[in-house]
């Protein structure tokens, strides 16, 4: 059987049912580009990942194309490794971004909203592809025994981050009872009262109730780190789509890049001095003194954290969703791990 299909992975019912519209766009868009598209709905309570595997493995999908945000890269992306783990059938993802950030897509060139649709589509039907390369996170308990597995494809971390995260969440989810409030108060705004909100608690707690240490081990090489509010693992060379903390940073390299933040200044000038648009390199900041961001690189990478007496418990997310709190992770990078359709000349922008 000849593959030709493209399935179409997005919520219908996301922001408030206004995706409908991009998923009309897409579908017609996909269809006057010959690439015969079928409209895959994401499904409740988990159920897209074995839903999506069991659709490829009928063997007629030549791509899955995603439409919306982290999450819908996330289920698609997850749906494609699982069929190729329990049939062999490998079908590449391309992608139609929606979301805030876009790290997978910006760094490859393909920016986000209904604006880009046309050239996104021209994009897919050039069939460009690319490896990317794939996390897997573990915690595990105290007996060494994993208590929750999963995958990420563009960034883990913990601390104030993922804290600031769970805020937005909650605050999301009161917004969204409010019809008023909930067309006003969207996610770009929703995330920056939680930010505010959470460093606020932070300082007022004292300088060391939200600090945590951490006992890093990246390929074999063991470092303390203490004094942290925030430890990031980064997939994609662009963090929260506007920021890039280390340049030489690849998605396909084998490699992920480990970054402590030791306060809130530090947040505040990384925000400022690795902005995507900022001119001044790391040689640049070299040549005056100046150290860049400190990070470590590697394939393997173990995390055991370490709070204060009476801390808060320090809480981890992966590719923008809350992640089980634990003292103990394992990070592996999965080499070559997902086929991306890219532009012929991918960058970020």
């Amino acid at each position: 059987m000849s593959a030709r299909i493209s399935i179409l992975v997005a919520n219908p019912t996301a922001r408030t049912g206004k995706a409908e519209r991009a998923i009309s766009r897409a579908m017609e868009g996909l269809a006057s580009a010959g690439l015969e598209p079928e409209f895959f709905a994401t499904l409740p309570e988990g159920k897209t990942v074995a839903g999506l595997a069991d659709r490829i493995e009928r063997e007629d999908v030549a791509r899955v194309v995603y439409l919306g945000g982290d999450g819908t890269f996330a289920e698609s992306a997850k749906g494609i490794i699982l069929a190729r783990e329990r049939s062999g059938v490998d079908v590449p993802l391309a992608m139609l971004p929606m979301g805030t950030a876009n790290d997978q897509g910006r760094s490859f060139g393909i920016s986000a909203g209904p604006r880009a649709l046309e050239q996104n589509i021209k994009t897919i039907a050039g069939g460009c592809e690319q490896w990317m390369d794939v996390g897997r996170i573990e915690a595990i308990d105290d007996d060494g025994e994993v208590i929750r597995s999963d995958l990420w494809f563009d960034n883990c971390g913990f601390g104030l981050s993922a804290r600031i995260l769970a805020q937005r969440n909650r605050d999301r989810e009161l917004v969204a009872k409010v019809p008023l409030v909930k067309q006003l108060y969207r996610d770009k705004l929703v995330y920056a009262g939680a930010a505010v909100s959470q460093m606020v608690k932070s300082v007022v707690g004292g300088p060391t109730g939200s600090l945590f240490s951490c006992e890093v081990t990246v390929d074999g090489e063991v470092l303390e780190w203490v004094g942290l509010t925030d430890l990031v693992v980064n997939g994609t060379i662009l963090y929260g789509g506007e920021w890039i903390f280390v340049e030489d940073s690849r998605a396909d390299d084998g490699k992920f890049e480990v970054l402590p933040f030791r306060s809130h200044a530090d947040w505040v000038m990384s925000a400022i001095s690795r902005h995507k648009k900022n001119p001044v390199t790391n040689d640049d900041l070299e040549v005056v003194g100046l150290s860049g961001r400190e990070f470590r690189r590697g394939q393997s990478i173990e995390l055991r954290m370490f709070r204060p007496n009476f801390g808060p418990e320090i809480p981890s997310q992966i590719d923008g969703e809350e992640f089980v709190s634990a003292q103990h992770y394992r990070v592996e990078n999965l080499f070559h791990h997902l086929r991306i359709i890219v532009p012929e000349d991918p960058h970020w922008i």
